[in-house]
């Protein structure tokens, strides 16, 4: 009997190597090229997000002092019972009666310094302010709050410091600048009344007062009054790290931050010359990405 031997052969072939190698190089070069800047850029999202987080925080710190701003701005009169908070700002009122009391002007605007609740009895011991008295800086205590004599109201025959700072008692969002002792006739009743014009004037018969800014923006950047530095046009301008404290790391996007307008059809406008300033509108950049964030800021 013959038996056939046969050879067992192991392992692969130079040709079988080959072509495994070509096959899976062709399927890396499909993996990369459908998954590669996926992989390579996984983490751009986190990164993407953290930025924007970062420009909502910078614009909720430019909203928050606005809203401090804007109660600058607003002169509410006195109302008892009433949770105040530090910032708060009032003229002294007639009454305690919320419905009926009215606005008691005595040439001064106070602002709360301890927040609290107002009495609900009794009218605060306001400091009397005779004719001649110029000083500021007196504290009230009123239930639980603490009010600062903090700045000057226009009122008839008043004195008052050299180029001091006046509001009108129904303020319009702008200040004034003057001193001396003022007439008996309110710049209200002035043809025109207040102006809100840069640098325009108005007299009440004695004291000429200048138009010297707004809550918004100031007219002349020269002016060292604290109250006049307490604008968002100006932190955002001269003092952007303001909002910034975590140095995330932003920028005021200048050609997009301005006053504007909106016309009759709803259109915006830049606000330009003599129209009134009372929108600004604010646009931050994140400096690491292309997020950017826009708001509205207005004097109600």
């Amino acid at each position: 009997m013959k038996i056939k031997s046969m050879m067992q052969q192991d392992g692969f072939t130079l040709i079988e190597y080959i072509v495994a190698l070509v096959i899976a190089a062709i399927v890396a070069a499909m993996i990369y090229a459908y998954m590669g800047s996926t992989l390579v850029q996984s983490t751009e999202p986190i990164f993407r997000l953290q930025k924007a987080s970062n420009l909502r925080q910078v614009m909720e710190n430019i909203v928050a002092d606005y809203n401090r701003l804007n109660l600058i701005n607003l002169r509410y009169k006195w109302r008892s019972g009433t949770a105040y908070s530090v910032g708060a700002v009032v003229l002294p009122s007639n009454g305690i009666d919320n419905a009926t009391s009215t606005i008691n002007n005595n040439a001064r605007y106070y602002a709360c310094t301890q927040a609290g609740t107002s009495s609900s009895a009794t009218l605060p011991a306001w400091p009397a302010v005779a004719s001649g008295t110029t000083t500021l800086g007196r504290t009230v205590t009123d239930g639980s709050v603490i009010w600062l004599e903090k700045g000057y109201v226009w009122k008839a025959s008043q004195t008052y410091p050299a180029n001091s700072i006046i509001v009108p008692v129904i303020s319009n969002g702008h200040y004034y600048r003057g001193g001396g002792t003022s007439g008996t006739n309110d710049p209200k009743n002035v043809s025109g009344g207040w102006p809100k014009t840069n640098s325009a004037t108005v007299s009440d018969g004695t004291i000429t007062w200048t138009e010297v800014g707004t809550i918004l923006d100031r007219s002349n950047t020269g002016l060292t009054d604290s109250i006049l530095l307490d604008s968002i046009k100006y932190y955002l301008d001269y003092t952007p790290g303001r909002y910034d404290p975590s140095n995330t790391g932003y920028t005021v996007v200048a050609a997009q931050t301005k006053f504007i307008k909106f016309s009759s059809t709803g259109i915006e406008e830049d606000a330009t010359g003599a129209d009134e300033k009372s929108i600004l509108k604010v646009t931050i950049k994140s400096n690491d990405s292309a997020e950017t964030l826009t708001g509205l800021f207005t004097i109600r």
